[in-house]
């Protein structure tokens, strides 16, 4: 059985949102790596890198006669809002296939349209949350002291699919099941 880490950008989809909503439900995932290598049953570990604070604009609101703040889901500060790490554990429920669509409900998470049109013509496998770790994530200095320094995520944070091997998938595994 194989061992997967699926990374999301909470800036480009509203992962957290998304979760909270249909958590319960099947979610699909577009993956351009490992395509044949994904298979039922397999693990996987939701890992979404570091959200952002958006940025506001203050505008004038003739109709309360003052200045409101407006959020801007396209435009980022510097601010952390989550770290990045481990956010969820599921199971694989279907293999990656470019036939299988997204499910009518993940179009209204996503921010980044263009994002949204490179994932469509990506393969696709299904998943099923088992275990959602929102409140206590498994962060980067957990991941470190627990001593998967070589944790390719760390290493080349920029792919949207990692393979573990049995021993990080144990200890992550085993990390989880101590929160």
């Amino acid at each position: 059985m194989n061992c997967w880490i699926l990374q999301c950008n909470p800036n480009k989809w509203c992962w957290f949102d998304a979760v909270r909503d249909y958590g319960n439900k099947p979610d699909t995932w577009g993956i351009s790596q490992y395509v044949n290598e994904v298979k039922l049953s397999d693990t996987a570990f939701v890992w979404l890198s570091n959200e952002y604070e958006p940025k506001t604009q203050m505008i004038y609101n003739p109709q309360i006669k003052r200045f409101e703040k407006l959020l801007d889901k396209h435009e980022r500060t510097s601010k952390v809002i989550r770290p990045r790490g481990i956010y969820a554990m599921a199971k694989i429920t279907g293999v990656p296939d470019e036939q299988r669509k997204r499910f009518d409900w993940e179009y209204q998470y996503r921010v980044d349209k263009e994002e949204m049109e490179r994932l469509s013509s990506l393969p696709r496998l299904e998943l099923k949350y088992t275990k959602f770790l929102i409140d206590t994530p498994l962060v980067v200095d957990d991941l470190k002291a627990a001593n998967l320094n070589g944790l390719l995520i760390l290493r080349m944070p920029h792919e949207g699919i990692y393979n573990l091997t049995p021993q990080e998938c144990e200890i992550i595994k085993s990390l989880i099941g101590n929160r």
